[in-house]
C-alpha cells in the first residue's frame, strides 16, 4: 500500500523543524541500539551520527537537553546519552 501524501508527509520531507528533530531522535535510537541504554558519545560524534550540521545542532539541541550532559574542566564538552535515565545518572555521578 502506497503511503498517503498528506500534510504531515509534506512537512516530514520539507520542514526543517520536523526533519532535524526526527534525525536527532533517530540518532538517539541508533545510539541505544548500538551502545545500549547507557550508551553515550561526544556531541561532535553524535552530530555525525545524526547527519546534521553544527548550526542545526545549535538550533535544536534545547529540545533534547534531557539527553545532554555537560562536562566540566578545561575541556568542557557536551555528551549525548541514549536515554534520559542514563543522562540523569551521569549528571549525578559527576556532581
Amino acid at each position: 500500500m502506497k503511503p498517503k501524501k498528506d500534510l504531515s508527509a509534506f512537512r516530514a520531507a520539507h520542514d526543517r523543524n520536523v526533519i532535524v528533530p526526527n534525525k536527532i531522535r533517530a540518532a538517539l535510537a541508533d545510539l541505544e541500539k548500538t551502545e545500549g541504554a547507557e550508551g553515550w558519545e561526544y556531541e561532535s560524534d553524535f552530530i555525525r551520527r545524526a547527519k546534521i550540521s553544527q548550526s542545526d545542532m545549535g538550533l535544536y539541541r534545547d529540545g533534547f537537553v534531557a539527553h545532554v550532559v555537560e562536562t566540566t574542566g578545561n575541556k568542557g564538552r557536551k555528551v549525548w546519552f541514549a536515554t534520559v535515565k542514563a543522562a540523569k545518572a551521569a549528571r549525578e555521578a559527576i556532581g
